[in-house]
């Protein structure tokens, strides 16, 4: 099957089960049909970058997205996510930590000024720590 362009590679659908199949098995069902899906096909100095990106996006998921992928992007999202929770416990424990020194010693004098220290130290966390974090916690991988 000689598909030269990236018109007609992308038109090619693959079989039934073809999520399920492994890499090897995914090349070896190409090699028995005679299929040959380049990283770039023929028509590649033509085309645009929007072209070019969604064949590069067609090209990994045909080839590249196998059951074994998916499972190494499940542990290293499972490995990110228990050190980010970590993290975050640890942000936690010093907050604390800092908010029993204040009120557990007599290091302040008044109510009025632990309060004070308290309400800027949880606002302080909120913005510097808290905020950031969850922005930056790790996101489960596409299906």
């Amino acid at each position: 099957m000689a598909i030269r362009t990236s018109r007609e590679l992308m038109a090619w659908q693959p079989p039934v089960g073809w999520h399920e199949l492994s890499g090897d098995q995914r090349h070896a069902y190409l090699e028995r049909h005679g299929i040959r899906i380049p990283l770039r096909p023929a028509d590649w100095d033509t085309m645009e970058d929007a072209q070019r990106a969604r064949y590069l996006t067609w090209h990994g998921r045909i080839l590249h997205d196998t059951p074994e992928a998916r499972a190494y992007k499940e542990r290293e999202y499972r490995k990110d996510l228990k050190a980010w929770n970590l993290l975050m416990c640890w942000w936690c424990f010093s907050l604390l930590a800092a908010l029993g020194i204040v009120w557990g010693t007599g290091v302040l004098e008044g109510a009025g000024l632990r309060i004070g220290v308290t309400v800027f130290a949880v606002a302080g966390f909120t913005f510097a720590i808290v905020v950031p974090m969850q922005i930056t916690r790790p996101t489960r991988p596409e299906e």
